[in-house]
Order: C-alpha cells, then sequence, then structure tokens
C-alpha cells in the first residue's frame, strides 16, 4: 500500500507533523515564563486543530478501499478540498499569532537601552520563542500550500 502513495501524501503527512510541532511552539511560548506567559489566542489553537484535523481526513482517506461508481469520483475531490482547507487553517492561524504578537515584539526588541533594562531574560526568551512559532506556522503553511499540487497516489501505468 505504502508504495502507491504519491508525492502529496507524503507532503501531507509533512504538514501534519510540522503543525503539530507548530502547535507544541505554540504552546511553549504560552506557557513559559516571560512577556508572553499566559497571552493564549484561542483562534490559533482553534485553527490548528482544525488544520491537523483536515490532513489526518486527507491522511486516512488514502487507505480506504478504492471504491467505484460516485464514491470513487467524489473522494479524490473531497481530499483536494480537506488539503485546500488546511492551508487556509494554517494561514489563518499563522496571522492570528503574528498579529497577537507583533506589538509585544516590538516593544521588546524595539526599545531603547535604558526601557530594555526592565524587561528579563525570560522576556526575551519568550520574544525568542515567539518567532520560532511564527516560522514554525509559516513553514507548515508553505508545506499545506504545496501538497495539493501533486496526487496522493501514484498513477497506474497502463500497459501498451
Amino acid at each position: 500500500m505504502l508504495k502507491k502513495l504519491g508525492i502529496g501524501a507524503y507532503c501531507a503527512f509533512a504538514t501534519l507533523i510540522l503543525a503539530v510541532v507548530s502547535w507544541i511552539i505554540y504552546g511553549v511560548n504560552v506557557t513559559s515564563a516571560g512577556y508572553f506567559h499566559n497571552e493564549s489566542v484561542p483562534t490559533v489553537v482553534l485553527f490548528t486543530i482544525f488544520a491537523i484535523l483536515c490532513e489526518a481526513l486527507v491522511i486516512a482517506a488514502l487507505f480506504l478501499p478504492k471504491k467505484e461508481g460516485i464514491l470513487g469520483k467524489i473522494l479524490p475531490i473531497v481530499q483536494s478540498a480537506l488539503s485546500v482547507l488546511a492551508v487556509f487553517f494554517l494561514m489563518f492561524a499563522a496571522m492570528r499569532i503574528i498579529g497577537a504578537r507583533a506589538q509585544g515584539l516590538a516593544y521588546i526588541l524595539g526599545a531603547d537601552s535604558n526601557a530594555q533594562a526592565e524587561f528579563t531574560a525570560a522576556d526575551f526568551s519568550s520574544a525568542t520563542m515567539a518567532i520560532v512559532a511564527f516560522i514554525a506556522y509559516l513553514v507548515s503553511s508553505i508545506a499545506a500550500v504545496v501538497t495539493p499540487f501533486f496526487g496522493f497516489e501514484k498513477k497506474e501505468k497502463v500497459a501498451e
């Protein structure tokens, strides 16, 4: 079965892993001490969960037995639609976390030397984790964008 999976299936799996990693990094940013401690953005969590569910359904559909008729024609369309929905959810999550953290990052990193004296090392660590979360969400969004362009299953070669 694994030999029949196309590049899109592996990209979907990679997107799923990257989305989970992004969610973990975001969780660490919210729970660790520092400037962004307990500054959660519930929509980031919600959109990430939706993206993970979409990618998990795409991957699960690959292991369903082949159907004939209309169900066999609809399943690839549903897989592509779920893959595109995952793109939207991950991009919305990335935009929400960037929007929620931008002002705080500007305050921490853009302060003059007198104002920076009031920040602790935990505040700078929290700012660094926020930037890592930005990057993680953007990388998972890029992986999600690439996924729908590839086939989820290898095409069968027709003997001539």
